[in-house]
């Protein structure tokens, strides 16, 4: 990166950073409160609903997020015509949801259902408040501002979430808490980037942001059926309580892949963007990231693995077994999580060059491995069996995107193991970790704070070790930046 840019960028991920592990903190305190108060059904009630919003919203972008923020010069009439669009999606959306929600009833037997989907369809509508600004704040790579608007309403959302979940409104207090959220990010938004709305057609913008967002729009279209085609077989096969178990596992095994997604990705898409004709300069900015990213994730995430246990029964059971038959299953996402977020950069890299297709082939692979494999995990292995079968066909995807960074960028495999290995080989120091906390049976929230401790110094050590603190010493130095 040049200095200017890469200086831009570190300050940028600092400000998501910060943003997104005081939001983390408070979701996750708000998570282990909801666990506590709510049921497995509540949550299976919100989860099969989201089922429905999640396939509704791939029809929400069409990639047109994307055509936007990846466009060199971007005039108004483009811009508004991408809101247009956008807007008019997300109306035609919330209102075939307002019709069609009575179906959901023919493979969810819960009537509340009905109601749940179309209150959180009416999100479609709320946050195309926010597109515009948003988009130009991408643009300018003012993250500060962005991770503001983001931070504040999620915090709220956890606050209004356990305050309705306290007074006895159950899967009630999930949903309305989520369109307060969209509500006030989009305010917060125009607050900082205040933007005169207007609606504008250009036929020729219009079809430039389609055919740029249509591998992208069916890459997500496919994304969908991978994240949610075993909810709701889960759901409809296996009821709400086992979805409730599954949904709670899936959550926390990719928690770390999703706060440190939102804290790295958001920012790379538009500074990879501006390296699309530096191979050299993309090359090496994508290996710094894979580094970074894998130094966090395997280390939370293989921490996760020791302590589920007594996290489930201590944390989220208070001192009972209530989500205890999710534990298998959450050991098992606990991998996929890292697996998933040592995967997204490339997601980034293959946009930025503009080869949607291979993003494309890639959730195509993996959306034939999972339909197919769906039934047969579930019925022979239950929910276990399903976590397994979504771990194994995200894999698949690095033969495709190996194949791409090899020709594109010329990375060798031996460059991408010096990039993730040490973490790798961190994760295995800490194993003994696990074999102690299996063996010794206590269930007491001091020894789980012990094995965090221990995890997490053992990790840092080897790590250091290995990398000879080249990684430490560059975080200090970046910080400096801050300065």
């Amino acid at each position: 990166m040049s200095g200017s840019l890469k200086s831009t960028t570190v300050r940028n991920v600092g400000y998501n950073s910060v943003a997104k592990i005081i939001q983390m903190a408070v979701m996750a305190s708000a998570t282990v409160i909801l666990s506590r108060t709510l049921a497995p059904t509540d949550y299976g009630i919100v989860g099969f609903a989201g089922i429905f919003i999640a396939f509704m919203s791939q029809f929400s972008d069409l990639g047109i997020n994307s055509a936007v923020i990846r466009k060199k010069e971007l005039e108004q009439r483009e811009l508004f015509t991408a809101f247009t669009i956008k807007f008019f999606i997300g109306l035609v959306i919330f209102i075939l949801a307002y019709i069609s929600a009575p179906l959901a009833v023919r493979f969810f037997d819960n009537p509340a259902i009905i109601w749940v989907i179309r209150l959180m369809a009416f999100n479609f509508v709320l946050s195309t408040i926010g597109f515009v600004p948003q988009i130009l704040l991408i643009r300018k790579l003012d993250f500060k501002k962005i991770a503001m608007a983001n931070l504040l309403p999620a915090i709220l959302n956890s606050v209004v979430a356990v305050t309705l979940a306290l007074l006895g409104f159950k899967y009630w207090s999930l949903v309305i808490a989520l369109l307060v959220m969209t509500l006030c990010t989009g305010i917060l938004l125009n607050i900082f980037q205040p933007v005169r709305h207007r609606f504008a057609c250009d036929a020729n913008v219009a079809t430039y942001l389609m055919n740029f967002g249509g591998n992208v729009f069916l890459s997500g279209f496919i994304t969908f059926l991978i994240f949610n085609a075993d909810n709701f077989l889960i759901g409809s096969v296996n009821g709400a309580t086992n979805l409730g178990y599954y949904s709670l596992a899936f959550n926390w095994g990719s928690m770390a892949c999703t706060m440190i997604g939102g804290i790295v990705m958001s920012v790379l898409l538009p500074t990879f963007s501006r390296m699309q004709g530096d191979r050299e300069r993309l090359k090496s900015s994508y290996l710094k990231v894979l580094q970074v990213i894998s130094f966090g994730g395997v280390l939370i995430n293989m921490t996760l693995f020791v302590v589920s246990r007594d996290f489930l029964t201590q944390v989220l059971g208070h001192n009972s077994d209530k989500w205890l038959p999710a534990l298998t299953t959450l050991r098992i996402l606990c991998f996929y999580g890292i697996l998933r977020l040592l995967l997204e950069p490339v997601g980034q890299v293959v946009m930025a060059l503009a080869r949607t297709d291979v993003l494309r082939r890639a959730t195509l692979l993996v959306a034939a491995i999972e339909l197919i494999g769906l039934y047969p995990a579930l019925h022979f292995l239950g929910i276990e069996g399903v976590a397994l079968l979504v771990t194994v066909a995200y894999v698949s995807q690095y033969v495709l995107y190996y194949r791409l960074i090899r020709l594109e960028l010329r990375i060798s495999f031996r460059e991408l193991y010096s990039s993730v290995g040490p973490a790798l080989w961190g994760a295995l120091f800490i194993g003994p970790v696990f074999l102690v906390g299996e063996s010794g049976g206590s269930n007491s929230v001091s020894v789980l704070l012990l094995e965090i401790a221990g995890c997490v110094v053992i990790y840092l050590v080897s790590y250091g070790m290995m990398t000879k603190w080249f990684l430490y010493k560059n975080i200090i130095s970046i910080t400096r930046t801050f300065r």
